[in-house]
Formats: structure tokens, sequence, C-alpha cells
């Protein structure tokens, strides 16, 4: 259940940063452009971090890190 909060409060984030920074670039405002992007990069960047972490329990199998393999 947390995990599922988790991820939606990721959505949520990376949908909010892409529509921000659409409204920032429509009325030309570079900090908020700016400040929405590191948004939504930061929430897909821990979204895609998160998915394999899911696959690799519901399969069964211990969570490894993928720069030691």
């Amino acid at each position: 259940m947390g995990a599922f909060v988790g991820k939606a409060l990721l959505w949520c984030a990376l949908l909010a940063g892409l529509i921000g920074s659409g409204i920032a670039v429509y009325a030309l405002h570079v900090n908020g452009a700016v400040g929405s992007l590191i948004v939504a990069s930061v929430a897909g960047l821990v979204l895609l971090r998160l998915r394999p972490e899911v696959r690799d329990e519901e399969a069964g199998e211990a969570p490894r890190d993928a720069a030691v393999t």
C-alpha cells in the first residue's frame, strides 16, 4: 500500500512539473520553467528507479543493485 501511495505522489509530481513547465514557458517565466523541469526530472528518475524493484519483488527474487552486477 505504501509503494502505491508513493508512486501516485511521484506521478502527480511528474505531471505537475510537466504542466507547470509548459505554463511557465508560455508565460516566459524562466525560473518557473527551470524549477518545474527539475521537479519533473527528479520524479521521473525516482519512478524509473522504483520500477525494477517492484518487478523483482513480484518475481520472488532479492532486490539487487544494477551498478554491482
